[in-house]
């Protein structure tokens, strides 16, 4: 799974537009076709990527798939603050980034409520705003 995922990065990374498929689904050239008077379909690398990690299991263009990752990748990267600890009071930059980076997922989600947010992860709302200000 690692290795498709890496792949697929690479794919829309190096992709520079859209490839171009014949009837039989062969990838062609548009010069290529255009001298040999062939038919293509224009198709952009995205679509082809979303097909194969579909095939491998991973939905992403499935809204509650995306939901239930991103709530398990909560769970694992960020360990919750019982009421009866005192919350943490320095994060290293590390720490912080990849919070910054989870609030960005969730809030691409349409879940953006930034209080219950910090208190999930233990970090103060006050220390979370003044995070995201910087």
């Amino acid at each position: 799974m690692r290795d498709l995922i890496k792949e697929s990065i690479l794919e829309l990374k190096n992709s520079k537009g859209f490839i171009y498929v014949t009837e039989e689904g062969k990838q062609i050239s548009l010069e290529e076709a255009a001298a040999k008077k062939i038919s293509i379909t224009p198709v952009h690398p995205k679509d082809e990527v979303l097909k194969k990690l579909e095939n491998a299991g991973l939905f992403l263009t499935d809204t509650k798939f995306l939901n239930d990752l991103n709530e398990l990748i909560s769970i694992l990267s960020f360990k919750k603050v019982s009421p009866n600890v005192s919350k943490r009071k320095h994060f290293t930059p590390n720490e912080k980034s990849k919070i910054l980076e989870e609030w960005k997922k969730v809030e691409a989600l349409g879940k953006s409520n930034k209080s219950a947010f910090a208190e999930e992860i233990g970090v103060g709302y006050q220390t979370f705003l003044n995070w995201l200000k910087n």
